[in-house]
């Protein structure tokens, strides 16, 4: 895990405030159980299509659990719904 660059944290910063706000509002209100915050920012950084690499550094965490979170997620959602990540 490396820390991200300026330049870098300025890319991700524009592709989270580019992500459309009525499917984040839609998700929110379809979700089996509420969201947290945290959950909210993962989504945030999985409809802005960031890496597994660039989350992980956002969250100071292992690659490998940004998967593992993904496929938590899921879990909010009613069986069949597809889901943007």
């Amino acid at each position: 895990m490396s820390a991200l660059s300026k330049d870098m944290m300025d890319l991700v910063r524009q592709r989270v405030l580019d992500v459309d706000n009525s499917l984040t509002i839609h998700l929110c209100e379809h979700s089996l159980r509420s969201l947290t915050s945290t959950n909210l920012a993962y989504i945030l950084c999985f409809l802005a299509a960031l890496d597994t690499q660039t989350i992980a550094a956002i969250f100071m965490i292992e690659p490998a659990s940004v998967y593992s979170v993904r496929y938590r997620l899921r879990a909010y959602f009613p069986k069949g719904t597809i889901l943007p990540f």
